[in-house]
């Protein structure tokens, strides 16, 4: 009986503890249960003030304290719509529409710690979105199967430890001293399409009218490949660095056996393949501060390397061999040349350019030898009044192009880029671009790709976009 009483027991209580309101819980805010308070600039790349300097700045991420880590995921989503004309447009017969609807979406995380000793450290990863080209009868006509050909990929990732005293080292997949200086200032990247630098707007057109962006700031090639950068402290506004890699490639993408396109080639018997850079390096200065009330942002960087050795038969530069690689003669010469950048803002006007020259073949490419030298310049203005940017972003470009036709010809580029930006909400902006652009080089047909053709020397394009991003 007495067993009996304590189970009736036991069950009552059971059934009391199943009514009994349950403790709350804390709201989790990555499941989008907790409203926040907007952020007025959030970030939308993976650099940000723990990881730019050796010194921490305020900025859009948050500083740690001592002991501490900051935890951050943000992201983009861009959209716009753009209308192109250029002379791609019927270069097989086949004619492109003009008007596009184009969207990708980008995903940046990271952590930013401090030591109890001070030290600071982190990482960082940029996720973007690749797309393919939709040629195949089942990529082009159907939105499914062209979606399922997109992936994901990385496009940064590094570490870095830093100390207000002994400057900051950049380790990982990341950017160099020139993307670092300029970030887009004296480059004038100042829309969310990026302007000239591969922009989206400056993409829009047929592929053979789009001109490279040779001055190198914020560039992928300047960027992709993993490589060590350290910066100094500031010295009363100036601050200088240093950067190496052995290649322009990620560790993780070696050959066991050396073949011809390995990407860790020290020389071989393949014309282009004496183009790959080995052991770039590169060292810099920095000047910013406020001289008379301008607010100056200078810096200069000499960039050098050397290169894998061709060592198949001799090949005479403008024979038909030489036309008929892509590798032109197999000669190359080791990177050397000098990047400035210089731009000045008072009162929201910023005025500056950049010039990259020497030893280089747009950007960042090895010149062949007996090829014309590099000089890329670029010019802008940019207005900024309360949320309106506004602006235009001019280049020139000289340079060899083709390795191919050395002695022959050079190739001379053109563009131009003006719009305006209008942020309506934080992490909301607006813009509208207009760009042009034109390639030339004798020989060089730039619908094919191929030397030696006097068809589709001469390219040129126009486009027009406007659309909005949100970032957080």
């Amino acid at each position: 009986m007495r067993k009996i009483l304590l189970a009736s027991a036991a069950m009552v209580g059971a059934a009391g503890l199943a009514h009994a309101q349950p403790t709350a819980m804390p709201m989790a805010p990555t499941q989008g249960q907790t409203a926040m308070n907007t952020s007025g600039n959030p970030p939308a790349g993976v650099n940000n003030s723990n990881n730019m300097a050796a010194a921490a700045t305020k900025g859009a991420v948050a500083n740690p304290t001592p002991g501490s880590v900051v935890i951050h995921f943000n992201g983009r989503v861009f959209s716009g719509v753009f209308a192109s004309w250029g002379s791609g447009d019927k270069a097989t017969g086949a004619k492109i529409n003009p008007v596009a609807l184009s969207t990708y979406a980008r995903l940046y995380t990271g952590v930013d710690g401090m030591t109890t000793g001070g030290m600071r450290y982190g990482g960082a990863i940029e996720v973007r979105e690749n797309f393919v080209a939709a040629a195949s009868s089942s990529a082009g006509t159907g939105a499914s199967a062209y979606s399922s050909g997109q992936t994901l990929f990385v496009r940064r990732a590094f570490g870095y430890v830093a100390s207000e005293q002994l400057g900051i080292l950049r380790v990982g997949q990341a950017d160099g001293l020139i993307s670092i200086y300029d970030n887009g200032q004296t480059t004038f990247q100042f829309l969310p399409t990026g302007n000239l630098n591969g922009g989206d707007t400056e993409v829009a057109p047929a592929g053979i009218a789009n001109v490279p962006f040779a001055n190198f700031a914020v560039a992928g090639n300047e960027y992709d490949n993993s490589k060590l950068v350290y910066l100094s402290p500031s010295f009363s506004g100036f601050d200088f660095g240093l950067q190496w890699a052995p290649n322009t490639y990620n560790g993780y993408a070696p050959c066991t056996v050396a073949a011809t396109g390995c990407a860790n080639l020290s020389s071989s018997a393949t014309a282009l393949d004496g183009s790959r850079i080995l052991n770039q390096t590169a060292v810099g200065a920095r000047y910013k501060g406020n001289l008379g009330g301008v607010d100056v942002l200078a810096y200069g960087v000499y960039m050098f390397s050397g290169h894998a050795k061709y060592t198949g038969a001799a090949i005479n530069a403008g024979s038909a061999a030489a036309l008929a690689s892509s590798g032109g003669t197999g000669r190359f010469e080791n990177l050397s040349f000098g990047n400035i950048g210089l731009a000045g803002t008072y009162a929201g006007l910023t005025v500056g350019g950049n010039v990259n020259f020497g030893n280089v073949n747009n950007q960042g490419a090895l010149k062949p030898t007996g090829g014309a030298s590099q000089v890329a310049v670029v010019a802008g203005v940019k207005y900024v009044t309360g949320p309106l940017t506004m602006g235009v972003v001019g280049e020139i470009i000289d340079h060899q192009g083709a390795p191919q036709l050395v002695g022959l010809s050079q190739r001379h580029e053109v563009g131009i880029s003006g719009g305006a930006s209008y942020t309506l909400a934080p992490g909301l902006v607006v813009w509208a671009e207009y760009v042009y652009q034109q390639r030339h080089q004798g020989g060089f047909n730039f619908a094919t790709s191929t030397a030696g053709s006097a068809a589709f020397n001469d390219v040129k394009s126009h486009a027009v976009g406007m659309g909005a991003t949100v970032y957080w």
